[in-house]
C-alpha cells in the first residue's frame, strides 16, 4: 500500500443514490435500479423528501434567463468571429510571413576589401579570416539576458561589461547582428559552439578583416579599417553601409574607400528556436573590393623606417618623391604603430597606452608636422635673390661669422646675428654659400645690411617667393591631416599680434631669421620635398599623389590620376642651374659631403633649425637630396625632430635609402 501510495493517489467518491431511482428486482433477492418517469417520481406535498414540495399556485418552477444577456452573447461571438476572420483571411499571409521570418533568415556576407600592394606588386594590405562573438538583438533571452552575459564572459574571458555596453541602444526587435567581440581566437571559437546551445541569440561568426604584414613601418600611410560606427552609419546608410561593415579609417584605407569596399553578399538560412543557423537554403557571392596599388616602394620605404629604428627613442618623418611626376615612393612617420590592432578591435587598455605616449605614434609627422625648416630653404632664398637680381652668380659677401645690426631708433645698441661657424667660413659666392650654408650671406640677400651694397630681397619678396615653391599651402597630397604651414610677412605678423604694439611691428631681424628657415616659418616635411623637387625638375613640380591605379578583380585598370602641375616657379633656368650647382657641391665638397662617396651621384642640402628659445642649442636635423645628380629620379627628404644637426643624424639616413635605391635598381622600377 505504502509503494502504490508513493507513487499515484486514487481518490474514490461514493456517491448518493439519485432520487429518482428506485430499486425493484426482477428476481427474487435482486436489487438492480429502475429508472422511472417525471410523473412517477413526483411527490404530493406530503411527501417526505425536502426540496421537492410543491410551489405555491402561478408560479413558474423554472428561473428565465434576461433577454440582454442573449444579446451580450451573440454580440461577443460576432465579434469574435470578425476578429478570427480578420486574422486567418484577411492577414492570414503577412503572419505567416512574419513567422516564416522567425524562422528564415537573411544574413549579410561582407565582402573582403581589395588588396592595397605597391608599385611592384608587393602586398601591403590584404584580407584574413577572423573569428567574432556576435548576437541577435531579436534572439536574446528577455529575462535571464543578464546572467547568460555573466556565463559568456567567463567562459571566453571577456570583460562583462565591455558585452554589456554593445548591446545598450540597439532595438531588442533587431534580426541585425552586434559585433560584441572581434578577433577571438580559434579555441574560443571552438570552446563556444560546444557551448551553444546555451546562449541563445548569441554566434560566433568568420569575418574577412584586414592585415598588415608590416604595421609600424607603413601604419600612417596605410591607416587602418575597423566597423563603421554609428556616427559614420547615419551619413552612409543610403550608400548601402549596414551595421558590422568595415569602413576605412585612416590613410589610404578612408582615401580610396571607395574602391577597396566590396558589395556584400547574402545568405538565407533555417534557424532554430535559439536563433542558431540550421540549414543554408542559398547564397548570393560578395563581391571582393578593386586592388589599390600605390606609387609606393615597399622596400624603400621599410629602409628608411629601419634606419631611423637604429637610433633609440627617434622621432622624425621621411619621404621620397619622383620630381618628374610628383609620385611618391616613400612616405615614413616615426614612431608608427600596430594599425593591425584597430584592424581586429583595439582594445581601450591599448588604445589609452597609444595615445598617452608622449613620442605620439598616431602623429603623423611627414603631413601634419610643421617645422622651421632651417638651412633647406637656402636654396629657394638663393633662386628668388639670382631671379631677381639682388645677386649673380659672381657676387661675393663675406661670412666673418657674424653680422651686426643697429638699432633703427637707437644706433648705440646693436643686434648680433651670428652664423653656424663663430669664425666665419670668408668669402661666400651663391654657390659656396648653398654648399657650406652660410648664414651671414643668406642674412644679407635676405634684408640686405648698411655696410654692404646688396640690397636684399625684403619681407614681402622673400614671403611671395616661398609661396610660388609651395610653402604655407597643402599640396592636395591624397591623404588626410595634410597642414599648410606658415609663410609670415608684415601682414600676417600684424594680424597674429594685433593689440600688442611691440610684437606685432615687422624688424629686420624677423628678415634675417626667415631668410634662414627660422622665426615664424613652418613647414612640412612633405613641403620640402616639393621644393627640393622643384628645383631638381627646374623650377616646375606636379602634385604629389600616392596612387598609382586601381584595378577590378580581373585586372582591368578603372582609375588612374593624372599628374597635375602644382608648382611654377618661372624662376629662370640660368638660376636654376646655378642653384643645382651649389647644392650638388653641398655632397661634394660641402656639408653633405658623406653622400659623396655613393654610387649614385646625388645633390643636397643640410638643414638645422632652432625650436626651443629656452635652450638653443636643442636644433630640428634636415637633410634633403635628389639623384641622379644629372637625371633626377627620386627626392628623399628627412627630419630627425630634435636630432641635432643634419649632416650628423638626417644625411646619414638619406645616404642609406639612396644606397638601397643603386642596390635595387629602384629608380627603374
Amino acid at each position: 500500500m505504502e509503494k502504490f501510495a508513493a507513487s499515484t493517489f486514487a481518490i474514490i467518491v461514493i456517491m448518493p443514490k439519485d432520487p429518482f431511482e428506485i430499486y425493484t428486482s426482477s428476481e427474487p433477492g435482486a436489487s438492480t435500479p429502475r429508472d422511472l418517469s417525471w410523473e412517477e417520481s413526483a411527490h404530493d406535498a406530503d411527501s417526505p423528501v425536502e426540496g421537492f414540495a410543491n410551489v405555491g399556485d402561478g408560479e413558474d418552477t423554472h428561473r428565465s434567463i434576461p433577454r440582454w444577456v442573449h444579446f451580450v452573447v451573440l454580440g461577443c461571438c460576432i465579434v469574435l468571429a470578425v476578429k478570427l476572420f480578420s486574422v486567418q483571411v484577411m492577414q492570414g499571409g503577412k503572419f505567416q510571413g512574419l513567422a516564416e521570418g522567425n524562422r528564415l533568415r537573411i544574413q549579410t556576407i561582407l565582402a573582403p576589401r581589395g588588396n592595397i600592394v605597391d608599385r611592384t606588386g608587393q602586398v601591403l594590405a590584404h584580407n584574413t579570416a577572423s573569428f567574432s562573438l556576435t548576437a541577435v538583438p531579436v534572439d536574446l533571452p528577455k529575462e535571464d539576458i543578464n546572467r547568460k552575459v555573466a556565463e559568456l564572459s567567463l567562459l571566453l574571458k571577456i570583460d562583462e561589461n565591455e558585452i554589456k555596453d554593445k548591446l545598450k541602444g540597439f532595438n531588442t526587435r533587431s534580426f541585425e547582428p552586434i559585433i560584441l567581440k572581434q578577433d577571438l581566437s580559434q579555441q574560443d571559437s571552438i570552446l563556444f559552439e560546444t557551448h551553444a546551445s546555451e546562449f541563445p541569440g548569441f554566434a560566433v561568426a568568420s569575418i574577412p578583416i584586414r592585415e598588415y604584414p608590416n604595421p609600424e613601418a607603413f601604419s600612417h600611410l596605410l591607416g587602418y579599417s575597423g566597423i563603421v560606427s554609428d556616427t559614420e552609419l547615419a551619413k552612409l546608410a543610403s550608400q548601402g553601409y549596414e551595421h558590422n561593415d568595415f569602413i576605412g579609417k585612416l590613410g589610404i584605407e578612408s582615401s580610396y574607400e571607395k574602391y577597396l569596399r566590396g558589395v556584400n553578399g547574402q545568405r538565407q538560412v533555417q534557424v532554430d528556436a535559439s536563433g542558431h543557423p540550421v540549414k543554408v537554403l542559398g547564397d548570393i557571392e560578395p563581391q571582393a573590393g578593386s586592388v589599390v596599388t600605390l606609387n609606393i616602394n615597399q622596400g624603400l620605404q621599410e629602409t628608411l623606417y629601419k634606419s631611423f629604428m637604429k637610433t633609440p627613442n627617434i622621432k622624425g618623418a621621411a619621404v621620397a618623391m619622383n620630381p618628374r611626376t610628383g609620385e611618391i615612393l616613400a612616405l615614413v612617420s616615426v614612431p608608427g604603430f600596430d594599425n593591425n590592432m584597430f584592424a581586429h578591435g583595439i582594445s581601450s587598455a591599448d588604445y589609452s597606452n597609444l595615445i598617452n605616449n608622449k613620442a605620439l605614434p598616431l602623429f603623423d609627422r611627414a603631413v601634419s608636422g610643421t617645422y622651421p625648416p632651417g638651412s633647406t630653404v637656402k636654396p629657394m632664398v638663393a633662386a628668388a635673390a639670382l631671379q631677381e637680381g639682388v645677386v649673380n652668380e659672381n657676387t661675393v659677401i663675406v661670412d666673418r661669422g657674424k653680422l651686426v645690426i643697429p638699432n633703427q631708433f637707437n644706433p648705440s645698441v646693436t643686434y648680433a646675428f651670428n652664423g653656424w661657424k663663430a669664425s666665419g667660413l670668408g668669402p661666400m659666392t651663391v654657390r659656396s654659400a648653398i654648399a657650406e650654408s652660410s648664414d651671414i650671406y643668406f642674412y644679407t640677400v635676405a634684408g640686405g645690411h648698411p655696410s654692404s651694397s646688396v640690397v636684399g630681397l625684403g619681407a614681402q619678396r622673400l614671403a611671395d617667393y616661398y609661396r610660388k615653391f609651395g610653402v604655407g599651402s597643402k599640396t592636395g597630397i591624397d591623404i588626410q591631416g595634410e597642414k599648410p604651414g606658415i609663410v609670415p610677412d608684415p601682414a600676417w605678423k600684424a594680424s597674429y599680434y594685433k593689440g600688442d604694439p611691440i610684437l606685432s611691428k615687422w624688424y629686420l631681424g624677423d628678415t634675417y631669421h626667415e631668410g634662414i628657415g627660422q622665426g615664424n616659418l613652418l613647414t612640412t616635411p612633405l613641403q620640402v620635398a616639393l621644393w627640393t623637387a622643384t628645383i631638381a625638375n627646374n623650377g616646375k613640380a606636379y602634385a604629389p599623389t600616392i596612387l598609382h591605379d586601381v584595378k577590378d578583380q580581373k585586372g582591368n585598370i578603372i582609375f588612374r590620376p593624372e599628374h597635375k602641375l602644382l608648382v611654377d616657379t618661372k624662376i629662370s633656368m640660368q638660376a636654376i642651374k646655378i642653384v643645382q650647382e651649389g647644392m650638388r657641391q653641398t655632397v661634394t665638397g660641402g656639408t653633405g659631403r658623406a653622400l659623396n662617396t655613393l654610387p649614385i651621384t646625388s645633390a643636397g642640402k643640410t638643414g638645422t633649425s632652432q625650436f626651443d628659445g629656452s635652450d638653443p642649442t636643442r636644433t630640428h636635423a634636415w637633410y634633403t637630396s635628389y639623384a641622379p645628380y644629372e637625371d633626377p629620379q627620386i627626392v628623399i627628404t628627412v627630419l630627425v625632430e630634435a636630432g641635432g644637426e643634419g649632416h650628423a643624424a638626417s644625411a646619414p639616413i638619406v645616404k642609406e635609402a639612396l644606397q638601397w635605391c643603386a642596390d635595387n635598381n629602384c629608380l627603374n622600377k
